[in-house]
């Protein structure tokens, strides 16, 4: 299987796109919670006092910081088992149906399975599907759609 096939995941989307692929802020969010943790900042953050106000909201930092850590993607969706490691019902589909992706199938257009995927990447998956159809799996990545909405 070629570089591009196994980077390209089984709805279109290309993984090292993705915010989550290799990323390098999962790392940094691993260390400043340990150290924070180290430190026992929460005990800190829990104290009333004229110092420290600003972390009444630490309870929540913390569990956007631990999620930060631990959303960290190391293999493509097709070699690594789904999107960081669990197969989505795209995956299941393309798989039972013995599809290398959905751009071998006839009912993409109409498919309810891409709805999970729509408030980040919007319509992209569906495009990407169209380019590999009309260009193969070999040159379609050039010309690939934006991942997210907010990219241009």
């Amino acid at each position: 299987m070629t570089r591009e096939t196994n980077d390209t995941a089984y709805c279109g989307i290309y993984c090292p796109d993705c915010i989550r692929y290799k990323n390098g802020y999962s790392g940094h969010a691993r260390q400043l919670k340990a150290e924070l943790e180290r430190v026992e900042f929460q005990k800190y953050a829990d104290t009333k006092s004229p110092f420290g106000a600003e972390f009444d909201q630490y309870t929540a930092f913390h569990e956007t910081l631990t999620a930060l850590a631990d959303v960290q993607c190391d293999s493509p969706c097709r070699v690594g088992g789904g999107c960081s490691g669990t197969p989505c019902s795209i995956m299941e589909c393309c798989l039972s149906k013995g599809f290398q992706g959905c751009w071998e199938c006839g009912e993409v257009e109409g498919c309810d399975k891409f709805g999970i995927l729509t408030p980040r990447c919007g319509d992209m998956p569906k495009r990407n599907i169209t380019t590999i159809r009309e260009h193969g799996m070999a040159h379609w990545k050039e010309m690939r759609a934006p991942f997210y909405i907010w990219q241009k």
